[in-house]
């Protein structure tokens, strides 16, 4: 049997893998290694990994996870588990090669995620042959949730908002300024608060004013990060992530203005890195 786990800095889903077929899925904390101690992951996998699986049995764990691109945290996340699987090769790399593996197979293509955060390469059916550096949503996120939720919250808070949606904003969202900033830039996990507000333009995707936001964060996403692969428009471009998959019309619509066609949109890899490892 295998183990296959696509890893996000909150969640983490599990698929135990007998012959072709998924035997069981269950659902563990994050495992970004910026973000969780060797002791809380190993109480994790005590509690929540060891009781779904018969030890013996595992011969091969794939791990793809956030904030595991250098080999250097593959190697943080392999030692957590080496001592509780020791009959098992245990694999460890980032979330976009398990997002480039999930939507493009074998085929070389351009595969991004867009979620929370955003990140793209250009995948050569087998590995990462190039990537735009991510950078975060401080610096960068073209295109994900961090970016719609800023422009969106930029626009409130400087009165650009239309004044219909405004109104409708200060409905949903209570507060004034030195409330969102408190919120922003005092508690914990900054990058979902700005990020929860994607939703209030996805909602509204239909009002020219969010769906211009949301154009605008897509522009931004090919401008900074696509054009910069080599040949780029030569290439299909696959995406994973909540936000393409609640705007993958306009996500078409923008690729199209850069010569590009988007094929597979894939909310969450799980199943299709079960597919790719079985086959």
């Amino acid at each position: 049997m295998i183990l296959v786990a696509d890893g996000g800095s909150s969640k983490t889903d599990w698929a135990l893998v007998e012959g072709k077929g998924v035997k069981s899925l269950f659902s563990t904390m994050g495992m970004n290694p910026y973000n969780v101690s060797e002791e809380t992951m190993k109480k994790e996998i005590e509690e929540n990994i060891i009781p779904h699986v018969d030890i013996k049995n595992i011969y091969e764990i794939y791990i793809y996870a956030s904030g595991c691109s250098a080999k250097v945290m593959q190697d943080v996340v392999k030692s957590w588990f080496e001592p509780y699987f020791p009959y098992a090769k245990i694999c460890v790399e980032g979330d976009l090669l398990g997002a480039a593996r999930a939507t493009c197979g074998r085929a070389a293509a351009i595969a991004a995620i867009l979620g929370t955060g955003s990140n793209s390469c250009l995948y050569d059916g087998e590995n990462i042959i190039e990537n735009v550096a991510s950078l975060g949503y401080v610096l960068c996120d073209e295109g994900a949730g961090t970016n719609i939720g800023k422009l969106i919250l930029r626009d409130y808070l400087r009165g650009r908002m239309p004044e219909d949606m405004a109104k409708k904003f200060a409905e949903i969202y209570k507060g004034d300024e030195s409330y969102f900033l408190n919120k922003l830039y005092k508690e914990e996990r900054p990058n979902y608060y700005l990020a929860s507000f994607a939703r209030f333009a996805i909602e509204n995707k239909s009002n020219p004013y969010c769906k211009q936001v949301i154009m605008q964060a897509f522009d931004s996403f090919f401008k900074e990060q696509i054009t910069f692969y080599t040949s780029y428009n030569k290439y299909m471009i696959n995406v994973v992530g909540s936000i393409a998959c609640l705007a993958t019309e306009e996500l078409k619509e923008v690729a199209e203005k850069y010569g590009m066609k988007i094929n597979n949109v894939v909310k969450a890899p799980l199943k299709a890195l079960v597919d790719y490892h079985v086959q």
